[in-house]
């Protein structure tokens, strides 16, 4: 967190909510009130069933919480914390991400510390993080790159691209796991399906751990 730029905590019972974060940017807010908190935090209501749109300086932490309705944060954001009933999330590039919700898509570009999901029913797609923590209980769940990982779903499809070198394991009840390494890395695999074929590409060596599991479902680790 940086103490230097403002801190919103935006909520709304339903509607869409549209964050921009921009360089330089000073807050602004259209369709809802703006007060200040003593604490310095900015709190950021709806006042009508128009979109919300608030605009803020990039690197600016944020908070959200709805009850229903899509979520947009686009820009550079700080650390960014949603919580949601049911409507889609799009964050486009963040320094951390902890979101949390019943339904809903979840479409992440870029977070460059720890993307935390946890969503009962969600496609979950991350372009890269650092790190990736995900659970669903229905839906699948693709991240581009990443360095480490730690995703789960009880019915639905896991692929991960592994930048190379970390820990990623994956665990599905129903569903297939698909594991990206760099051309050339030899990870240490611990693979295992009750029903479906487990394949690896992949000499076993010391580039990374990968952690393959799901009861009724195809494990296949190839090379990129």
């Amino acid at each position: 967190m940086n103490d230097s730029l403002p801190r919103l905590h935006i909520s709304r019972r339903s509607g869409k909510v549209r964050v921009v974060a921009e360089p330089g940017a000073q807050v602004s807010v259209e369709g809802g009130s703006l007060e200040s908190r003593d604490d310095g935090t900015l709190e950021i209501h709806s006042l009508a069933s128009s979109t919300l749109v608030v605009t803020c300086p990039a690197g600016s932490d944020l908070t959200i919480s709805t009850s229903s309705g899509a979520i947009e944060v686009r820009g550079e954001a700080g650390s960014v914390r949603v919580t949601t009933k049911s409507g889609n999330l799009a964050i486009e590039h963040a320094s951390a991400i902890d979101a949390r919700g019943a339904s809903g898509r979840v479409e992440v570009g870029t977070c460059t510390g720890e993307c935390h999901v946890v969503f009962v029913s969600s496609k979950v797609h991350v372009d890269a993080a650092r790190r990736a923590v995900i659970a669903t209980v229905s839906g699948n769940i693709e991240v581009d790159e990443v360095d480490e990982a730690e995703v789960k779903t009880v019915s639905g499809n896991v692929e991960l691209g592994a930048r190379g070198g970390g820990r990623l394991a994956a665990r599905t009840i129903s569903g297939s796991i698909k594991i990206l390494v760099p051309d050339g890395d030899r990870p240490t695999t611990h693979l295992r399906s009750v029903s479906g074929r487990v394949s690896c590409e992949c000499d076993d060596g010391n580039d990374g751990d990968i952690t393959a599991k799901t009861v009724s479902g195809r494990i296949k680790v190839t090379c990129r």
